[in-house]
């Protein structure tokens, strides 16, 4: 037994590893998968629940100011919960309560635990990668096996529910090594909550349920009162986000910038892609972002010669080209564009990750979450953006909202490029101009002190 016992834990670590790297995705693919079987209304609202509860959860988390590590076994234990419903039930209410529970994990499973790794740099050099990837193709046959033989994704989610049970143990272990770092560092004071940021953040996620709504079902609502929605949130956004401004000043509109480039890649041209590509378009954007995220470090450090400086202007340059790539109609222009983009972000992420950790400004057991919450206001932005320009091309032009997210025709390709790329591109391209300079300043007042 005792001979087993490291060898479980090493499982248990590199589960955690597959399930923080995995987890912000695989439970709505699942919800989503259940949603296309059994077209069931209940699991469309589900769907909803869900996405909203990811994106709020990143907000509202770390108020009981616990520890990072805390919080991640209380991510591994919601997991358990939500996908053990999921697996035994499809009453509405039941479903909403997974749904609140898995969104909460998914949104703050990674960037917990990617703060508890980091404060165990020196004890946690995880050599796991083989298990790591014997996890993923187990878990990629036992789907095949729930959907071959028509178990309408429960198997899926018993083991989803198992994988998260297997993980705790490293979650606890995580703890226990994690004490001296608590032991170190004072304690910081939370800012009290205020009831008007509370009333804002209700009827921000409120809104952006009924939007997500929208896009999953036609609903008989006059297009002024949607437009009017997506002004009312994009304004909320900008109040929630200069209210938090001061955290982080050396970083925020790095990490903003961030988060508006992955919803463009991702949301707004997994669909337009179709209008491009064709009806493989969505899994040729996805390929490019995750061909980018992986590589782009690596490959701008590559072409550098190792040299930051270097590395740092080629990343840049490729971000710009990208933007003017993806304008165009030609197909391997467009998807060099969004490569390149995605290889952008894959290079900035990680130097992102390390400068907001170990500066001094931040509070190290709070810098990751702070980091997502501003990435997320990024991508609510670039999605805000979107719809609004959605819903006035829909106007203008006499078209259903849905038939830019369930298109039978690459007709509207012009229409849509010209009313919705160009300006959400040229947005994102200014933000992108904005952070450059901003990096540049930064680096000219710390040289300067």
């Amino acid at each position: 037994m005792e001979k087993l016992r490291p060898s479980f834990l090493e499982v248990s670590i590199a589960t955690l590893n597959f399930l923080a790297n995995i987890g912000i995705v695989l439970p709505y693919v699942l919800i989503l998968f259940k949603y296309q079987q059994t077209h069931s209304v209940n699991y469309l609202v589900t769907i909803i629940v869900f996405y909203v509860a990811r994106a709020a959860s990143i907000f509202s988390t770390k108020r009981l100011n616990l520890k990072s590590s805390t919080y991640l076994l209380m991510c591994l234990w919601l997991g358990v919960i939500g996908s053990v419903i999921y697996s035994v039930t499809s009453s509405l209410g039941w479903l909403i309560a997974g749904a609140l529970c898995l969104g909460y994990t998914s949104a703050n499973i990674w960037p917990y635990f990617l703060t508890i790794k980091l404060h165990l740099t020196t004890n946690t050099d995880f050599k796991l990668k083989r298990l790591y990837w014997v996890i993923f193709a187990a878990l990629a046959l036992l789907f095949v096996a729930d959907f071959k033989f028509d178990l309408q994704s429960r198997l899926a989610f018993v083991i989803l529910a198992i994988l998260f049970l297997i993980a705790i143990p490293a979650g606890r272990l995580l703890t226990q090594f994690s004490l001296a770092f608590y032991d170190r560092q004072a304690p910081t004071k939370r800012a009290p909550l205020k009831l008007w940021r509370i009333g804002l953040f209700v009827i921000l996620f409120g809104a952006m349920g009924l939007l997500t709504l929208l896009r999953k079902a036609s609903l008989s609502i006059a297009l002024p009162y949607v437009l009017a929605v997506v002004v009312l949130a994009i304004v909320i956004l900008n109040i929630e986000l200069a209210a938090d401004w001061r955290a982080m000043p050396a970083n925020k509109l790095r990490i903003v910038n961030r988060g508006f480039l992955v919803s463009l890649v991702l949301l707004y041209n997994s669909f337009f892609a179709y209008f491009i590509l064709g009806k493989n378009g969505m899994y040729l954007a996805f390929a490019m972002y995750l061909l980018g995220f992986e590589a782009g470090r690596p490959l701008f450090k590559l072409i550098g010669h190792q040299v930051d400086a270097h590395a740092q202007r080629d990343a840049r340059l490729a971000l710009i080209g990208g933007h003017l790539l993806i304008l165009t109609t030609i197909p391997v222009l467009y998807l060099i564009g969004l490569l390149l983009i995605a290889l952008y972000v894959g290079y900035e992420n990680p130097a992102i990750n390390t400068s907001v950790y170990t500066d001094k400004a931040n509070d190290p057991d709070l810098a990751i979450i702070n980091k997502y919450r501003f990435s997320t206001y990024g991508g609510l932005l670039c999605q805000l953006c979107f719809f609004g320009l959605l819903v006035a091309t829909s106007a203008i032009n006499q078209l259903k909202l849905m038939a830019f997210f369930n298109p039978n025709s690459p007709a509207l390709k012009l229409t849509y490029l010209h009313t919705l790329t160009w300006p959400l591109v040229s947005l994102s391209l200014l933000i992108s101009i904005m952070t450059i300079y901003g990096q540049r300043f930064f680096k000219r007042q710390s040289h300067a002190a």
